[in-house]
């Protein structure tokens, strides 16, 4: 039986700044292509008005992510509504390998029942460590590229091998942007689709279910 999951587990704050970054990132990626090769009519001067303004939301929005979760209100376990720090459910604990390795067994439907983890497993967790160094990588190449800031970050420019590779670099991150969340979607469709109310509209769903399921 699945356990519902709560307001406690995914708090407001947590849910409004997942709803920030969602949006930013797409609007990130949609301006992105079309200013490496333009798909439509539109104007580049706007998308790329666009695609600075969200870089900046989605990066500050990533800053106070991280910060909320060391000083924020804390999140609970799955299903749970006594609520710990956050960063809590980030670290990587005793046997954290192992639980690694059955994880990848299982999405590769090499195993047939889930491992047993803790609020997130090793692979989402290196998932977010990848993700914010990716944030970074793409901030600095972005700003590597634009052209105001082009002289202050020429030394960082050279040594990746110019202004063609750095675009390249940064258009290639959006590209694993892409990838790793079309995994994300499919991996909460396929799982966790009772999160969704929860996510988008800060819904709980399925307790009355779960009650009377107990009961019987």
């Amino acid at each position: 039986m699945r356990v519902p999951p709560t307001r406690q587990e995914h708090p407001l704050p947590a849910v409004i700044m997942h709803a920030v970054h969602l949006v930013s990132l797409l609007v990130l990626i949609a301006t992105g292509l079309y200013i490496w090769e333009p798909y439509y009519g539109g104007a580049m001067s706007v998308n790329r008005m666009l695609h600075f303004t969200f870089m900046w939301v989605f990066i500050l929005t990533t800053i106070v992510r991280i910060y909320w979760s060391f000083f924020g209100g804390g999140t609970a376990a799955v299903g749970q509504r006594v609520k710990y720090r956050d960063f809590h459910w980030f670290w990587f604990h005793k046997g954290s390998g192992r639980a690694l390795v059955d994880t990848i067994k299982y999405y590769l439907f090499l195993r047939k029942d889930y491992p047993q983890q803790m609020k997130f497993n090793p692979l989402q967790k290196l998932t977010y460590l990848f993700w914010i160094l990716l944030i970074a990588l793409a901030a600095l190449t972005g700003l590597a590229i634009w052209e105001p800031a082009q002289a202050f970050f020429q030394p960082f420019t050279d040594f990746f091998g110019g202004l063609v590779v750095m675009r390249t670099i940064h258009y290639l991150i959006t590209w694993v942007f892409i990838c790793t969340v079309a995994v994300h979607v499919y991996l909460v469709f396929a799982e966790v689709i009772w999160e969704v109310p929860l996510m988008f509209a800060w819904r709980e769903v399925g307790h009355k279910q779960a009650e009377e399921e107990t009961r019987a």
